[in-house]
């Protein structure tokens, strides 16, 4: 063993099942923040519809799905799945009436690399030839290449739902269907997952003021808010211990873009040393929601000059100001473009005023809701983890994806993936692809993320954890 939990057992699905039936009203309010509107609604629609080898539980744990059981081998490199006995339903591709989901099925499915598939593939080792095999009908092995010790996280996404030959997914828990706005969710009378608890499931997106309004009104059981959104409606709502608060994976901040004034390294590295992200926690004033100065949660205190006291940090933000001929008598004007509500307006806000006296001056421009992007030097956004693999997070910034970069950092992130099961030296390697890509940002670190929601009394099924991962097929309605 090399610092991952090998499982010597099997893990079980849980012999009991929840009372099914009645049904459950959920509105989702988009964060613009996230760079696309509306993700959350989407997972949680194809988490429900969708099959999976694995899934989560209602605490974000991994559970069976098509798989009953499994175990690791090789200290926990490789994998073996034994399948549930299901049956594809009429009409899917390739297969009989009724045929058996079998291991080829699985093995098949994932060789397909259909374009949402492919970066959770790759995160999970799975994109080179040999790495999934069927020995015998209900056994799958994985052994992914390199390693990781997310292989199960990964498997849980929908983006690697099991598919036929035309690339539709094996049946989850729940039929879809689209009407207008909302997504209706009706429990199969044969569920892949026995589990699955509410009868109907209706899930839409909605502005903050119409998601509030219907819980208060009992139109909704449960309200998801994406991000920031909505977080100040929320709180003057005065819902009392229906508002839960979570914070998960990944990174709020500012994108810087390629080109313009901030071409000039030195200025991208004065932004990063300046910001003041304790002040802005403190501006919105909720002790879930932390400063972060890092790009990944929960890394020790990083080893270059932002560990230092803010004043120090700034004395040397300002002499990089002057080095490129800006400060308090000729301000460095920046452009930040900011996604509608009130959130992201005081986030700004609050940068310009920590900002300002170093000779910084923010200008904060809404993103539109159509047409072209304008031009602009900052983006605030909220990069959330769908995993809680920091290798897969900070690979976003690599030099195949952004500018500028740090060929530095992707060696050591290809030095974390060969560490497979080796959790000290993959997390030694991930802070030294952090502190590299921090030498010459193109993002500057500012909140942890949150998420926040509005949880009617009597919902059970509904319990706070780091993915922000609440299966609807989990959540059920008091009597």
């Amino acid at each position: 063993m090399r610092g991952f939990p090998l499982l010597a057992g099997l893990l079980l699905a849980s012999c009991s099942s929840p009372p099914v039936g009645g049904d459950l009203a959920v509105a989702v309010v988009a964060d613009d923040m996230a760079g696309q509107p509306g993700a959350l609604t989407e997972q949680l629609a194809q988490e429900a519809s969708r099959a999976t080898l694995v899934t989560r539980a209602a605490d974000g744990r991994i559970a069976a799905g098509l798989a009953t059981s499994w175990r690791f081998l090789d200290e926990g490199e490789d994998l073996i799945l034994r399948l549930a006995p299901l049956r594809w339903p009429s009409g899917a591709a390739g297969k009989g009436q009724g045929a058996e989901l079998d291991a080829q099925d699985v093995v098949r499915s994932l060789r397909r690399r259909s374009p949402a598939a492919r970066p959770a593939l790759a995160a999970a080792g799975l994109s080179g030839r040999g790495t999934a095999r069927a020995p015998i009908a209900r056994v799958v092995e994985l052994a992914p290449r390199p390693a990781t010790p997310y292989l199960l996280d990964w498997l849980a996404q929908p983006a690697l739902a099991v598919t036929d030959r035309r690339g539709r997914p094996f049946p989850g828990p729940y039929a879809r269907t689209a009407e207008g706005r909302t997504i209706r969710l009706d429990r199969m009378a044969e569920a892949p997952r026995p589990d699955a608890r509410p009868a109907q499931i209706r899930l839409e997106t909605l502005p903050a003021a119409d998601a509030i309004k219907a819980f208060r009104t009992n139109g909704r059981q449960l309200v998801l808010g994406e991000g920031l959104t909505g977080l100040i409606e929320a709180r003057q709502a005065r819902a009392g211990q229906a508002l839960r608060f979570e914070a998960v994976h990944g990174v709020i901040g500012l994108a810087i873009r390629p080109g313009g004034v901030l071409a000039d390294a030195r200025l991208r590295r004065a932004l990063l040393l300046a910001s003041d992200s304790e002040a802005l926690a403190d501006r919105i004033g909720l002790a879930t929601l932390t400063a972060q100065n890092r790009l990944w949660d929960g890394m020790s205190p990083p080893a270059d000059a932002r560990a230092l006291p803010l004043a120090q940090r700034q004395v040397q933000a300002a002499a990089l100001l002057a080095e490129a001929g800006f400060g308090p008598e000729r301000a460095l004007v920046l452009t930040v473009l900011v996604p509608a509500g009130a959130e992201a307006e005081l986030v700004a806000r609050q940068l310009a005023d920590s900002l300002s006296p170093l000779g910084i001056a923010i200008r904060s421009l809404r993103r539109p809701a159509k047409g072209p992007t304008p031009r602009h030097d900052l983006a605030l956004v909220a990069h959330v983890a769908p995993v809680p693999d920091a290798v897969a997070h900070l690979a976003r910034w690599g030099c195949a994806l952004a500018q500028p970069c740090s060929a530095e950092a992707d060696l050591h992130l290809d030095a974390a993936r060969a560490a497979g099961s080796d959790l000290p030296a993959r997390a030694a390697a991930i802070d030294r692809a952090e502190t590299a890509l921090m030498a010459d940002p193109a993002f500057v670190p500012l909140l942890r993320p949150l998420r926040w929601a509005l949880v009617a009394d009597g919902v059970t099924g509904f319990v706070a954890n780091p993915l922000g991962w609440h299966p609807l097929g989990r959540v059920a309605r008091g009597s």
